[in-house]
């Protein structure tokens, strides 16, 4: 459920802003208003979270397995900036190192001569040039120009000339150019090369090392974000001479809590529920069961708005049914169920919390196991080979071995999908149950209903699902219920004419209700693709077991094969398995996920720093 919230105003005396802060962060219980911060201290404070961030990144690169160092959080500030300015060295010197490099392709035709010489001899009245000609030039050195071949490649022919008063290059010849003579030779350029080398390797030996205090600097960021924030709230809060004041959340079973800190502490506050045109952060709360699906919202970044629905059940009810039916095997599931088993036996043997991203993991790989039961999937294995007891737990209605698995998959999809979307109608028909707006909800699930039967008519077997009379009236009765009260603010005439302005809107419905419906057939397609794939792996690696050269061959394929059947499974769950709950279901509950999360203002939990 998405917890009620009261609107709390907080007023502070000026000079004990930063302490009652403090106390507020103790507390753990405020969602403040966003505010921007300012003053030096401010700024510092940004500086030092960012700083933290960037050498956290440095260090991503060299990780180490050595053992951890600790660091108290002076040293690790101090470590930062160790780190930032090697990292910065680093960047100096593959810099240096690229124009080194440059510059020795550029001169590694002459080969390794001393600049000096040219110097000396141009100030004995010798004017000494270098040339480089291109082969593809149609154009040489002039004849009367005194001129010694060096060397020649592919990309010049180099010479050495004397230029004299009548024998000066001429201007404006292509492919022509005189080469200008380095500030050192090959060789010096070369062990500055060397040099530079050595340097980074020491700098990044120094990084290696650094990177064993990682969970430190971690720890160091943490406390950086909420220096930041108390600094924010400090210096951005509202003040009219000595009181200040901060706005911001708190859950309603909380106001008491809070209410007794500002007793306490000498505060004053102010409670009130929120307006209509006010936006409440989202605070979702659920028991131990449902709370294992947040991983996925969190990776979605997706939040309800604080007036929408807390969906989370049903989300995991049928993430789950979509889950099992996309990876479709049991094999498959079997894999990540054992991998699952080992993680939560790993945690436990060192004391450690099983987080809900396994129990999460152990739930869907269950579901997929179960599903291989019933449908005989298991690794593509053909059902007439599989085990006795493996074929007796089928259900012949949906099982690889019937002839009509396809067809009766997809009609359970469609079962599945008008399932769904019924009760997403029926949620806003509870909703709506004290306005004429219900009506429209009640249209709306009639159409659901009459739509299914129409799916079935069209996409199926037109022969054997024959399309009932009282569907049509489902269909046509729910529209015109729809129609009417869709729009309904007090008025039906209104609402009609609402309803009428946007006639083409309201004949798409319908073509969306039965698009939406459909879309749940992408669960057969899915798994059939996954069960086509499984197969053919088996065929292509079965003749290869019957020699024994080939048999570790046979091993490789299967694995490679099966691993990347499961990979993309994976990927299939998150395009499609997502994509019913938070387009079509989400879509007929009018939900668009346009809130966001109550983060109160508080000290970071012991974990939060550990991890």
């Amino acid at each position: 459920m998405i917890a009620p919230m009261k609107k709390a105003v907080l007023f502070l005396r000026e000079r004990d802003k930063t302490q009652a802060l403090k106390i507020l962060r103790r507390l753990g219980l405020v969602h403040a208003d966003p505010l921007v911060g300012k003053g030096d201290t401010w700024e510092n404070a940004g500086s030092v979270k960012t700083d933290v961030e960037l050498a956290l990144g440095i260090l991503l690169s060299y990780k180490t397995k050595k053992e951890p160092v600790h660091l108290d959080h002076e040293a690790s500030l101090e470590l930062v900036r160790d780190i930032l300015g090697a990292a910065g060295s680093i960047k100096e010197s593959h810099d240096s190192i690229l124009e080194l490099r440059k510059e020795m392709e550029r001169i590694r035709g002459w080969g390794d001569f001393d600049p000096l010489l040219l110097e000396n001899l141009r100030g004995k009245g010798l004017d000494v040039r270098m040339y480089e000609v291109s082969p593809k030039a149609p154009v040489s050195l002039p004849a009367d120009l005194p001129a010694i071949r060096m060397s020649a490649d592919k990309n010049a022919l180099r010479y050495i000339a004397f230029p004299v008063e009548s024998g000066q290059l001429p201007e404006g010849l292509t492919g022509i150019n005189e080469f200008i003579a380095p500030k050192k030779p090959l060789s010096a350029l070369k062990d500055d090369e060397a040099r530079i080398l050595a340097t980074i390797t020491t700098l990044e030996g120094r990084l290696s090392e650094a990177a064993r205090s990682y969970s430190s600097l971690k720890t160091t960021l943490v406390h950086a974000e909420q220096d930041l924030t108390l600094e924010t709230l400090r210096t951005g809060m509202e003040a009219d001479g000595p009181v200040a004041w901060i706005c911001g959340w708190v859950p309603s079973k909380d106001a008491p809590s809070l209410g007794e800190a500002a007793a306490k502490h000498g505060w004053g506050l102010l409670l009130d529920d929120p307006l209509d045109d006010e936006l409440p952060p989202t605070k979702v709360e659920n028991n131990a069961l449902v709370r294992i699906i947040a991983p996925v919202f969190d990776f979605l970044g997706t939040v309800p708005h604080y007036r929408e629905y807390d969906i989370s059940g049903m989300f995991l009810l049928f993430f789950t049914i979509f889950f099992a039916m996309i990876f479709g095997d049991g094999g498959y599931g079997s894999l990540v169920l054992f991998g699952g088993i080992a993680m939560v036996f790993k945690l436990k043997m060192t004391g450690g919390k099983v987080p809900d991203t396994i129990r999460l993991l152990l739930l869907l790989s269950s579901a997929t196991v179960a599903w291989g039961l019933i449908t005989g999937s298991w690794f593509g294995i053909d059902s007439a080979i599989l085990p006795s007891f493996l074929r007796n737990m089928t259900v012949y209605w949906i099982a690889n071995e019937n002839p009509l698995a396809g067809p009766n998959i997809k009609q359970l999809c469609f079962i599945i999908g008008a399932v769904q979307l019924s009760i997403a109608h029926l949620k806003n028909i509870r909703r709506d149950i004290r306005s004429l707006k219900v009506v429209a909800q009640l249209g709306l699930l009639m159409q659901v209903l009459g739509m299914y039967f129409l799916v079935l008519n069209f996409v199926l077997d037109a022969v054997r699902f024959p399309m009932p009379l009282f569907a049509i009236y489902l269909i046509g009765i729910g529209f015109a219920l729809n129609f009417i009260f869709a729009n309904y603010e007090g008025n039906i005439i209104k609402s009609m004419l609402s309803s009428l302005a946007n006639i083409v809107s309201m004949f798409l419905g319908i073509v969306n209700v039965f698009a939406d419906i459909v879309s749940y057939i992408r669960l057969w397609a899915v798994g059939l693709a996954g069960l086509a794939i499984s197969q053919t792996v088996n065929s292509m690696a079965g003749p290869m077991f019957g020699k024994a050269v080939m048999f570790a061959f046979g091993v490789m394929l299967l694995l490679f094969g099966h691993g990347l059947n499961i990979l993309l499974s994976l990927l299939s769950v998150v395009v499609h398995g997502v994509r019913l709950n938070m387009l079509e279901f989400s879509g007929h509950l009018g939900m668009e996920w346009s809130g966001f999360k109550y983060e109160p203002f508080r000290e970071a939990a012991k974990e939060e720093i550990v991890a």
